[in-house]
């Protein structure tokens, strides 16, 4: 087994106990479902497994590089005033 491959696994191994004592702060269905994508992908393609983890990861990150927010979503309301600006005089 490769060394990437194992270093993956390892990090799918420590996120899983992260999810298992119930220490993962915000919403843990996101983490539920990256952890999820990790998995489909680590048997055929550990580097996708990696994004996955990745992005798990995401939150955590996030308090340490503030320089992320640029990654952060959208609120409602710059949603909507892109969609109305794309749609114009469309609808």
């Amino acid at each position: 087994m490769s060394e990437e491959r194992k270093k993956v696994l390892q990090r799918f191994q420590e996120r899983l106990a992260h999810l298992e004592s119930g220490a993962v702060a915000g919403p843990a269905h996101w983490h539920l479902f990256h952890l999820h994508n990790a998995l489909n992908a680590l048997p055929d393609d550990h580097s996708a497994a990696n994004l996955h983890l990745n992005e798990f990861d995401r939150a955590d990150l996030a308090k340490e590089f503030p320089e992320m927010e640029a990654d952060k979503a959208p609120t409602v309301s710059e949603i909507r005033s892109r969609f109305d600006m794309v749609a114009g005089g469309m609808l």
